[in-house]
């Protein structure tokens, strides 16, 4: 397992056991909300129109 996968293994491990979600904001507009449950991921997009920006601030490729 790359470096990558084993982060973000690890991330969904820790939020699910201590039972917290993460929220990703552009622009102090709450624009992501991850939670996990049950080995379930749960991402809700709150504001569509800032993916586009999030991508680029945590320097993610975009799809063409």
């Amino acid at each position: 397992m790359d470096k990558d996968m084993e982060m973000v293994v690890n991330l969904v491990e820790i939020l699910e056991k201590k039972e917290v979600g993460v929220q990703l904001s552009v622009e102090d507009q709450k624009t992501v909300e991850i939670t996990v449950k049950d080995k379930k991921i749960d991402i809700n997009i709150v504001k569509p129109a800032n993916i586009g920006k999030l991508l680029k601030e945590l320097d993610l490729p975009m799809g063409k």
